[in-house]
């Protein structure tokens, strides 16, 4: 015979699962709002202090989930010129959740798929990871 105790258990037991899928989907949701409309200035470096390379990218991230992209990398040379590459990205977004994470999701039109985990921090801000700096930069400039 089951108790009203007994009742309670199981019915927290079924809730449980649809509580932690509650919590994914209410940071994503928060995340996509984070991103959705929004020109981000992301700029990193890869390589050494001295040759190491700056990349700057502009991302709008458009409400239809399409994203534009404008890329500049720079780097010192060993002769001391400084080498500038500029270049154009387009595809889609999404923020997905990823192994119990938030990620930022997008494949561009030339097929290449990336899946950048991100943390939503209290001030409203998200953080990738300590080299790299995510800045909004105004509304998005979508076609």
């Amino acid at each position: 015979m089951f108790s009203r105790y007994h009742f309670l258990i199981i019915a927290a037991l079924i809730m449980l699962p649809f509580n932690h899928l509650y919590a994914q989907t209410h940071q994503q949701t928060k995340a996509k709002r984070f991103f959705s409309g929004q020109k981000m200035l992301v700029s990193y470096r890869e390589g050494g202090p001295v040759y190491g390379t700056y990349f700057f990218l502009e991302i709008h991230y458009c409400r239809s989930g399409n994203y534009l992209l404008y890329g500049q990398s720079r780097k010192q040379t060993v002769l001391g010129n400084e080498q500038v590459n500029n270049w154009q990205d387009k595809g889609t977004w999404n923020i997905i959740s990823f192994q119990g994470n938030t990620a930022l999701q997008y494949q561009s039109t030339s097929g290449r798929r990336d899946l950048i985990p991100i943390q939503l921090l209290p001030d409203g801000s998200v953080w990738v990871n300590e080299s790299v700096s995510i800045r909004k930069r105004g509304r998005a400039q979508c076609r």
